[in-house]
């Protein structure tokens, strides 16, 4: 018996902390190859997070590197097809772009973007 993951764990979870349509407007995405465009239940986080360069073993730096790092956290169920790399997402009124698509093992995804520096 398989666990449905998308309706048991990530729809509660998207309900809860998700954005708020009424209140911080509704999460867009838009397919760059298809132009294919829908609303997405989506959790927003642009908080910042530690930046390793490479070649610097943990804890050995003379100073500590943070950077921005706005991503969605998503159900791929709630896509009519799987995000890729320079489709289009808004919210809260700013346009990103897709950088990177990281998907776990039980139909949700982290979805890395860039500031385009376009607004709605």
């Amino acid at each position: 018996m398989s666990i449905d993951w998308a309706k048991l764990v990530l729809a509660p979870n998207l309900q809860i902390f998700g954005e708020d349509p009424e209140r911080e407007g509704a999460v867009l995405w838009r397919s760059a190859t298809t132009g294919l465009s829908q609303q997405v239940p989506a959790i927003f986080d642009e908080g910042y997070k530690p930046l390793v360069p490479l070649d610097y073993p943990d804890g050995l730096m003379s100073a500590n590197i943070t950077t921005g790092t706005p991503h969605l956290g998503v159900s791929l169920s709630d896509f009519p097809q799987d995000p890729q790399q320079g489709d289009i997402m808004q919210v809260r009124g700013k346009t990103y772009t897709i950088r990177e698509v990281q998907k776990d093992s039980h139909g949700g995804a982290d979805i890395y973007l860039n500031e385009t520096g376009l607004s709605e």
